[in-house]
Protein backbone atom coordinates (compact mmCIF):
# COMPACT_ATOMS: atom_id res chain seq x y z
CA UNK A 1 0.00 0.00 0.00
CA UNK A 2 1.24 3.70 -0.87
CA UNK A 3 2.46 5.50 1.94
CA UNK A 4 1.92 9.33 1.63
CA UNK A 5 3.60 10.79 4.52
CA UNK A 6 6.31 11.89 2.74
CA UNK A 7 4.77 13.22 -0.68
CA UNK A 8 8.20 13.56 -2.62
CA UNK A 9 7.51 9.73 -3.01
CA UNK A 10 4.74 10.90 -5.21
CA UNK A 11 7.04 12.84 -7.43
CA UNK A 12 9.90 10.42 -7.25
CA UNK A 13 7.91 7.80 -8.12
CA UNK A 14 4.86 8.51 -10.11
CA UNK A 15 4.44 10.95 -13.40
CA UNK A 16 1.98 13.63 -12.79
CA UNK A 17 2.99 16.47 -15.20
CA UNK A 18 1.25 19.96 -15.14
CA UNK A 19 1.16 22.52 -18.09
CA UNK A 20 -1.22 25.62 -18.29
CA UNK A 21 -3.02 25.43 -21.43
CA UNK A 22 -4.77 28.61 -21.00
CA UNK A 23 -1.65 30.35 -23.10
CA UNK A 24 -1.73 27.64 -26.02
CA UNK A 25 -3.46 29.36 -28.93
CA UNK A 26 -2.62 26.57 -31.41
CA UNK A 27 -3.75 23.23 -31.57
CA UNK A 28 -2.80 21.54 -28.01
CA UNK A 29 -1.90 18.32 -26.58
CA UNK A 30 -5.32 16.33 -26.40
CA UNK A 31 -5.23 12.42 -25.43
CA UNK A 32 -7.26 10.46 -27.59
CA UNK A 33 -8.64 6.97 -27.31
CA UNK A 34 -9.99 4.44 -30.39
CA UNK A 35 -13.59 3.63 -30.06
CA UNK A 36 -14.78 0.29 -32.10
CA UNK A 37 -17.23 1.31 -34.92
CA UNK A 38 -18.95 -0.09 -38.44
CA UNK A 39 -16.02 0.44 -40.91
CA UNK A 40 -13.20 0.09 -37.95
CA UNK A 41 -12.51 2.88 -35.38
CA UNK A 42 -13.27 6.12 -34.17
CA UNK A 43 -10.56 8.30 -33.09
CA UNK A 44 -11.95 10.04 -29.85
CA UNK A 45 -10.90 12.82 -27.74
CA UNK A 46 -10.30 11.51 -24.38
CA UNK A 47 -11.99 14.73 -23.05
CA UNK A 48 -15.20 15.10 -25.16
CA UNK A 49 -17.10 18.42 -25.00
CA UNK A 50 -20.59 18.34 -22.93
CA UNK A 51 -23.17 20.48 -24.87
CA UNK A 52 -25.95 19.91 -22.95
CA UNK A 53 -26.62 23.38 -21.68
CA UNK A 54 -26.04 24.79 -25.02
CA UNK A 55 -28.42 27.41 -26.84
CA UNK A 56 -30.65 27.68 -23.74
CA UNK A 57 -28.62 27.83 -20.47
CA UNK A 58 -26.00 28.65 -22.44
CA UNK A 59 -26.50 31.59 -25.34
CA UNK A 60 -25.44 30.63 -28.52
CA UNK A 61 -22.48 33.10 -28.97
CA UNK A 62 -21.34 31.69 -25.47
CA UNK A 63 -21.64 28.10 -26.72
CA UNK A 64 -20.06 28.87 -30.16
CA UNK A 65 -17.23 30.31 -28.37
CA UNK A 66 -16.75 27.15 -26.30
CA UNK A 67 -16.78 25.32 -28.89
CA UNK A 68 -14.28 27.12 -31.06
CA UNK A 69 -12.32 26.93 -27.65
CA UNK A 70 -12.18 23.31 -27.44
CA UNK A 71 -11.70 22.59 -31.29
CA UNK A 72 -8.95 25.07 -30.82
CA UNK A 73 -6.78 22.82 -28.59
CA UNK A 74 -7.57 20.20 -30.74
CA UNK A 75 -10.72 18.62 -29.23
CA UNK A 76 -12.88 16.59 -31.81
CA UNK A 77 -15.42 14.93 -30.08
CA UNK A 78 -19.22 16.67 -28.92
CA UNK A 79 -21.57 15.08 -26.82
CA UNK A 80 -25.44 16.27 -27.34
CA UNK A 81 -28.84 14.81 -26.41
CA UNK A 82 -32.24 14.88 -27.84
CA UNK A 83 -33.86 15.25 -24.33
CA UNK A 84 -31.56 17.93 -23.19
CA UNK A 85 -32.89 21.30 -22.00
CA UNK A 86 -36.51 20.02 -22.90
CA UNK A 87 -37.17 20.69 -19.02
CA UNK A 88 -36.29 24.76 -19.59
CA UNK A 89 -38.81 26.75 -21.49
CA UNK A 90 -38.28 26.63 -25.44
CA UNK A 91 -35.41 24.50 -24.27
CA UNK A 92 -35.88 21.33 -26.11
CA UNK A 93 -33.94 20.25 -29.04
CA UNK A 94 -31.91 23.60 -28.51
CA UNK A 95 -28.53 21.61 -27.72
CA UNK A 96 -28.79 19.48 -30.54
CA UNK A 97 -29.64 22.52 -32.83
CA UNK A 98 -26.24 24.61 -31.70
CA UNK A 99 -24.06 21.87 -32.49
CA UNK A 100 -25.02 21.56 -35.78
CA UNK A 101 -25.16 24.83 -36.54
CA UNK A 102 -21.88 25.53 -35.35
CA UNK A 103 -20.68 22.30 -37.37
CA UNK A 104 -22.20 23.84 -40.46
CA UNK A 105 -20.59 27.64 -40.13
CA UNK A 106 -17.14 25.97 -39.68
CA UNK A 107 -17.13 23.55 -42.06
CA UNK A 108 -15.93 20.33 -39.72
CA UNK A 109 -18.61 17.60 -39.44
CA UNK A 110 -15.80 15.11 -41.05
CA UNK A 111 -13.58 16.72 -38.08
CA UNK A 112 -15.84 15.41 -35.41
CA UNK A 113 -17.16 12.65 -33.66
CA UNK A 114 -20.61 13.55 -33.19
CA UNK A 115 -22.23 12.00 -30.39
CA UNK A 116 -25.95 11.87 -29.38
CA UNK A 117 -28.82 9.87 -27.48
CA UNK A 118 -32.23 8.99 -27.07
CA UNK A 119 -35.10 6.83 -26.25
CA UNK A 120 -35.14 8.42 -22.66
CA UNK A 121 -38.41 8.88 -20.81
CA UNK A 122 -40.83 12.22 -21.39
CA UNK A 123 -40.26 14.20 -18.45
CA UNK A 124 -44.25 14.19 -17.81
CA UNK A 125 -43.46 10.52 -17.25
CA UNK A 126 -40.45 9.88 -16.30
CA UNK A 127 -41.06 6.29 -15.24
CA UNK A 128 -42.36 5.65 -18.90
CA UNK A 129 -39.61 3.26 -20.80
CA UNK A 130 -39.12 4.91 -24.34
CA UNK A 131 -37.27 1.60 -25.97
CA UNK A 132 -39.85 0.39 -28.12
CA UNK A 133 -38.47 0.35 -32.06
CA UNK A 134 -41.02 3.32 -32.87
CA UNK A 135 -39.52 5.34 -29.83
CA UNK A 136 -35.52 4.42 -30.89
CA UNK A 137 -36.22 5.00 -34.53
CA UNK A 138 -38.61 8.54 -34.17
CA UNK A 139 -35.51 10.00 -32.03
CA UNK A 140 -32.65 9.22 -33.54
CA UNK A 141 -34.91 10.57 -37.23
CA UNK A 142 -35.75 13.35 -35.13
CA UNK A 143 -32.22 14.43 -33.81
CA UNK A 144 -30.42 13.84 -37.22
CA UNK A 145 -33.47 16.60 -38.39
CA UNK A 146 -32.57 18.84 -36.01
CA UNK A 147 -28.50 18.71 -35.96
CA UNK A 148 -29.07 18.47 -39.64
CA UNK A 149 -26.48 15.39 -40.43
CA UNK A 150 -26.99 12.09 -42.57
CA UNK A 151 -25.51 10.10 -39.63
CA UNK A 152 -24.02 10.67 -36.50
CA UNK A 153 -20.71 8.67 -35.18
CA UNK A 154 -22.14 6.99 -32.06
CA UNK A 155 -25.71 6.69 -30.39
CA UNK A 156 -26.93 5.94 -27.09
CA UNK A 157 -29.74 4.62 -25.47
CA UNK A 158 -30.40 7.32 -23.11
CA UNK A 159 -32.05 5.08 -20.27
CA UNK A 160 -32.63 1.42 -20.00
CA UNK A 161 -35.16 -0.80 -18.95
CA UNK A 162 -34.72 -3.81 -17.85
CA UNK A 163 -38.34 -5.47 -18.17
CA UNK A 164 -37.51 -5.19 -21.81
CA UNK A 165 -35.40 -8.50 -23.01
CA UNK A 166 -31.64 -7.13 -24.13
CA UNK A 167 -32.63 -9.01 -27.51
CA UNK A 168 -35.68 -6.74 -28.90
CA UNK A 169 -33.45 -3.84 -28.36
CA UNK A 170 -30.27 -4.89 -30.17
CA UNK A 171 -32.11 -5.54 -33.12
CA UNK A 172 -33.39 -2.20 -33.21
CA UNK A 173 -29.77 -0.68 -32.70
CA UNK A 174 -28.90 -3.49 -35.28
CA UNK A 175 -31.15 -1.63 -37.94
CA UNK A 176 -30.11 2.01 -37.51
CA UNK A 177 -26.57 0.84 -38.02
CA UNK A 178 -27.21 -1.05 -41.17
CA UNK A 179 -29.27 2.34 -42.55
CA UNK A 180 -26.41 4.17 -41.71
CA UNK A 181 -27.99 6.52 -39.54
CA UNK A 182 -25.02 6.20 -36.87
CA UNK A 183 -21.76 4.15 -37.13
CA UNK A 184 -21.50 3.21 -33.76
CA UNK A 185 -24.18 2.14 -30.91
CA UNK A 186 -23.83 2.92 -26.93
CA UNK A 187 -25.53 1.92 -23.68
CA UNK A 188 -25.96 5.58 -21.28
CA UNK A 189 -27.25 4.35 -17.66
CA UNK A 190 -26.81 0.79 -18.39
CA UNK A 191 -25.24 -1.86 -15.57
CA UNK A 192 -21.87 -3.48 -17.26
CA UNK A 193 -23.92 -6.71 -16.34
CA UNK A 194 -27.00 -5.88 -18.95
CA UNK A 195 -24.11 -4.10 -21.43
CA UNK A 196 -22.59 -7.93 -21.50
CA UNK A 197 -25.69 -9.33 -21.83
CA UNK A 198 -26.93 -7.20 -24.69
CA UNK A 199 -23.54 -7.56 -26.49
CA UNK A 200 -23.94 -11.98 -25.75
CA UNK A 201 -26.86 -11.82 -27.60
CA UNK A 202 -25.89 -9.80 -30.79
CA UNK A 203 -22.24 -11.48 -31.21
CA UNK A 204 -24.75 -14.93 -31.27
CA UNK A 205 -26.91 -13.36 -33.62
CA UNK A 206 -25.02 -11.91 -35.76
CA UNK A 207 -25.56 -8.02 -35.20
CA UNK A 208 -24.07 -4.64 -33.60
CA UNK A 209 -22.85 -5.30 -30.57
CA UNK A 210 -22.61 -1.83 -27.75
CA UNK A 211 -18.76 -0.79 -27.98
CA UNK A 212 -19.07 2.12 -25.47
CA UNK A 213 -20.97 3.30 -22.31
CA UNK A 214 -21.55 6.51 -20.75
CA UNK A 215 -22.39 6.74 -17.09
CA UNK A 216 -21.81 9.24 -14.03
CA UNK A 217 -18.26 8.35 -12.79
CA UNK A 218 -15.67 10.88 -11.05
CA UNK A 219 -13.40 10.64 -7.81
CA UNK A 220 -16.26 10.86 -5.62
CA UNK A 221 -17.69 7.20 -3.98
CA UNK A 222 -20.92 7.13 -5.69
CA UNK A 223 -24.49 4.95 -4.21
CA UNK A 224 -27.28 4.76 -6.88
CA UNK A 225 -29.42 4.65 -4.53
CA UNK A 226 -27.99 8.56 -3.33
CA UNK A 227 -28.95 9.62 -6.74
CA UNK A 228 -31.86 12.54 -6.94
CA UNK A 229 -32.07 10.91 -10.54
CA UNK A 230 -32.55 7.22 -9.74
CA UNK A 231 -32.97 6.35 -13.64
CA UNK A 232 -28.79 7.66 -13.73
CA UNK A 233 -26.31 5.02 -12.92
CA UNK A 234 -23.19 6.35 -11.10
CA UNK A 235 -19.73 3.80 -10.82
CA UNK A 236 -20.10 2.06 -8.04
CA UNK A 237 -17.68 -0.37 -6.62
CA UNK A 238 -19.08 -3.05 -8.34
CA UNK A 239 -19.20 -1.31 -11.93
CA UNK A 240 -15.85 -0.33 -11.66
CA UNK A 241 -14.55 -3.92 -10.82
CA UNK A 242 -16.90 -5.12 -13.87
CA UNK A 243 -15.56 -2.01 -16.45
CA UNK A 244 -11.66 -3.27 -15.57
CA UNK A 245 -12.67 -7.15 -16.36
CA UNK A 246 -14.04 -5.52 -20.23
CA UNK A 247 -12.30 -3.56 -23.24
CA UNK A 248 -15.29 -1.05 -22.88
CA UNK A 249 -14.56 2.13 -22.95
CA UNK A 250 -16.46 4.67 -20.39
CA UNK A 251 -17.57 8.26 -21.52
CA UNK A 252 -17.94 10.01 -17.97
CA UNK A 253 -20.32 12.26 -17.49
CA UNK A 254 -20.36 14.81 -14.59
CA UNK A 255 -16.31 13.85 -14.39
CA UNK A 256 -15.84 17.00 -11.87
CA UNK A 257 -18.30 15.64 -9.24
CA UNK A 258 -20.59 18.90 -10.32
CA UNK A 259 -18.27 21.15 -8.71
CA UNK A 260 -17.80 19.09 -5.42
CA UNK A 261 -14.30 18.85 -4.99
CA UNK A 262 -13.26 22.32 -6.08
CA UNK A 263 -15.99 24.04 -4.56
CA UNK A 264 -15.27 22.29 -0.83
CA UNK A 265 -11.73 22.30 -0.88
CA UNK A 266 -12.55 26.22 -0.94
CA UNK A 267 -15.41 26.69 1.58
CA UNK A 268 -16.69 23.51 2.81
CA UNK A 269 -19.95 22.08 2.41
CA UNK A 270 -21.24 25.68 2.45
CA UNK A 271 -21.54 26.75 -1.01
CA UNK A 272 -22.44 22.82 -2.12
CA UNK A 273 -25.55 22.83 -4.74
CA UNK A 274 -27.89 20.18 -4.18
CA UNK A 275 -26.52 18.25 -6.84
CA UNK A 276 -22.43 18.33 -5.35
CA UNK A 277 -23.88 17.38 -1.59
CA UNK A 278 -24.89 14.18 -3.02
CA UNK A 279 -21.15 13.41 -2.63
CA UNK A 280 -21.03 14.93 0.87
CA UNK A 281 -20.01 11.80 2.44
CA UNK A 282 -17.45 10.47 5.12
CA UNK A 283 -15.39 8.92 2.54
CA UNK A 284 -15.49 11.75 -0.37
CA UNK A 285 -14.29 14.01 2.40
CA UNK A 286 -11.30 11.98 2.87
CA UNK A 287 -10.85 11.78 -1.06
CA UNK A 288 -11.38 15.24 -1.13
CA UNK A 289 -8.16 15.66 1.90
CA UNK A 290 -6.24 13.67 -0.66
CA UNK A 291 -6.90 15.50 -3.75
CA UNK A 292 -5.81 18.69 -2.09
CA UNK A 293 -2.67 16.81 -1.03
CA UNK A 294 -1.80 16.19 -4.51
CA UNK A 295 -3.03 19.43 -6.24
CA UNK A 296 -0.62 21.47 -3.47
CA UNK A 297 2.09 19.00 -4.38
CA UNK A 298 1.70 18.98 -8.25
CA UNK A 299 0.47 22.81 -8.73
CA UNK A 300 -2.66 21.72 -10.58
CA UNK A 301 -6.46 22.76 -9.53
CA UNK A 302 -8.72 19.83 -8.56
CA UNK A 303 -10.68 20.26 -11.40
CA UNK A 304 -7.97 19.55 -13.81
CA UNK A 305 -7.18 16.20 -11.57
CA UNK A 306 -11.07 14.87 -11.27
CA UNK A 307 -10.24 14.81 -15.54
CA UNK A 308 -7.22 13.30 -15.41
CA UNK A 309 -8.34 10.82 -13.06
CA UNK A 310 -10.91 9.98 -15.77
CA UNK A 311 -8.72 10.20 -18.90
CA UNK A 312 -5.55 8.32 -17.47
CA UNK A 313 -7.42 5.46 -16.12
CA UNK A 314 -6.82 2.21 -16.24
CA UNK A 315 -11.08 1.84 -17.61
CA UNK A 316 -10.83 3.23 -20.88
CA UNK A 317 -12.06 6.41 -19.95
CA UNK A 318 -13.45 9.48 -21.56
CA UNK A 319 -14.60 12.72 -19.81
CA UNK A 320 -17.11 14.72 -20.98
CA UNK A 321 -17.04 18.73 -19.65
CA UNK A 322 -19.19 20.91 -19.04
CA UNK A 323 -18.63 24.56 -18.12
CA UNK A 324 -20.47 27.22 -17.15
CA UNK A 325 -18.13 29.85 -18.30
CA UNK A 326 -14.78 30.55 -20.39
CA UNK A 327 -13.03 31.09 -17.04
CA UNK A 328 -13.96 27.38 -16.14
CA UNK A 329 -13.08 25.75 -19.43
CA UNK A 330 -9.73 27.16 -19.26
CA UNK A 331 -9.66 25.69 -15.95
CA UNK A 332 -11.12 22.49 -17.03
CA UNK A 333 -8.36 22.32 -20.11
CA UNK A 334 -5.25 22.47 -17.47
CA UNK A 335 -6.02 18.98 -17.72
CA UNK A 336 -4.93 18.49 -21.29
CA UNK A 337 -1.49 18.24 -20.12
CA UNK A 338 -1.59 16.07 -16.43
CA UNK A 339 -1.19 12.89 -16.48
CA UNK A 340 -1.72 10.87 -13.24
CA UNK A 341 -0.52 7.43 -12.61
CA UNK A 342 -2.62 4.14 -11.69
CA UNK A 343 -1.28 3.50 -8.46
CA UNK A 344 -1.74 7.59 -7.54
CA UNK A 345 -5.85 6.70 -9.02
CA UNK A 346 -5.59 3.60 -6.73
CA UNK A 347 -4.80 5.28 -3.70
CA UNK A 348 -7.42 8.11 -3.97
CA UNK A 349 -9.71 5.23 -4.25
CA UNK A 350 -8.20 3.55 -1.29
Amino acid sequence: MMQWKDLSYLTNQFILRYCLIATNKGVGNMKTGKIKCTDGYLDISKMILGAGSFGSELPKDLSFEMMDRYFQVGGRAIDTGRIYMAWVHNGASKSEKTVGEWIRSRGVRNQITLITKGGHPEFRNITYSRLAPECIEYDINTSLAVLGVDYVDTYFLHRDDENIPVGEIMDVMDQLIKDGLTRSIGASNWSIKRILEANRYAIEHGKTPFTVSQIQWNMAECKREDLLDKTCLCMTKEEYEGYRNTDIPVMAYSPQAVGFFSKYLISGEKNLSARARVFLTEENIKRAKKVDEICKKIGCTPAALCIAFITCNPVDGYAIIGNSSMHQMEDTLTALDLIVEPDVIDWILE
